[in-house]
């Protein structure tokens, strides 16, 4: 990307050239047209939300049990886990605790199955 030079009356200006992105902008504006939907299912939302990825960290510490992880891995998924439940407890805006929910499912299913095939 290269800078842009702008001469103006008295001063120059040098910025990046902005980026149009179709599918992120796509996503922010599916996000934030949505969020008042998630804003007022957020009980429902969170419960469901905490049960998925509690489900999917037992999955990863049963795993990583039995195929003898070292313990900082265990910590990393499970680091994960409770992070998501207290960005959903503390009333963060839906989109974080979306995010948080996803990514910590994510971690999880991922050292999971990753063990899994090593213990197969």
């Amino acid at each position: 990307m290269q800078l842009v030079h702008h001469k103006a009356i008295g001063a120059t200006h040098y910025h990046f050239p902005s980026l149009h992105l179709g599918f992120l902008s796509t996503i922010r504006t599916w996000i934030w047209k949505n969020e008042p939907v998630w804003e007022y299912y957020r009980l429902s939302i969170a419960a469901t939300g905490i049960f998925i990825q509690v489900t999917i960290a037992a999955f990863m510490i049963a795993v990583l049990g039995a195929a003898g992880a070292p313990a900082l891995v265990f910590t990393t998924g499970i680091f994960f886990a409770f992070a998501s439940n207290a960005i959903a407890s503390a009333q963060a805006p839906m989109r974080w605790v979306i995010f948080a929910f996803l990514a910590s499912i994510l971690v999880n299913l991922s050292l999971g199955v990753y063990y899994l095939i090593q213990l197969l």
